[in-house]
């Protein structure tokens, strides 16, 4: 009857010691957010003082803020915002590559089209959405979409 009571204290004990520690994260977490909030309206004040609006400040980190949304991108507990990011330009990727392509007759749009970029056969991985694909004799769409956004020498080093 007493190991009943002795354990029930330890248990309470252990359970507020982990109250402590969370109560410690959620005022880190409160604190974080003044933070936040405070930067935001540094940042406005900022703007309004140099007399630029959002869209120019995100035009000038633009290059950062595109590296930090890559290097997001391979995290797998990632924040939800990133996999919604990601499922957006999924799904942008998808459509642009479903669109039907209309042209004037057959001869005309090869005659227009320039010559498909020499890759190796074999296997090739984007490393910014690890998407594989797989060079046979001609170049899926998705690859030259590839080259067309990245270069060809860099999805030449791709080549898994």
């Amino acid at each position: 009857m007493f190991q009943d009571y002795d354990q029930i204290e330890q248990q309470i004990a252990e359970h507020q010691a982990r109250i402590e520690e969370l109560q410690e994260q959620m005022a880190k977490a409160e604190r974080k957010k003044q933070g936040v909030i405070a930067f935001d309206k540094a940042l406005v004040n900022l703007a309004a003082e140099f007399e630029m609006d959002e869209e120019e400040l995100y035009s000038a980190r633009g290059e950062q803020i595109v590296e930090w949304l890559v290097g997001q991108l391979s995290n797998d507990d990632a924040p939800d915002y990133i996999r919604t990011l990601k499922a957006r330009v999924a799904r942008t990727l998808k459509r642009d590559a479903e669109a039907p392509r209309r042209s004037a007759g057959r001869k005309a749009s090869a005659a227009a089209k320039p010559a498909e970029p020499k890759l190796e056969t074999g296997h090739y991985r984007n490393p910014y959405t690890n998407a594989t694909i797989e060079k046979k004799k001609r170049n899926p769409k998705q690859l030259n979409q590839w080259v067309a956004e990245h270069g060809l020498e860099k999805v030449q080093s791709w080549k898994i």
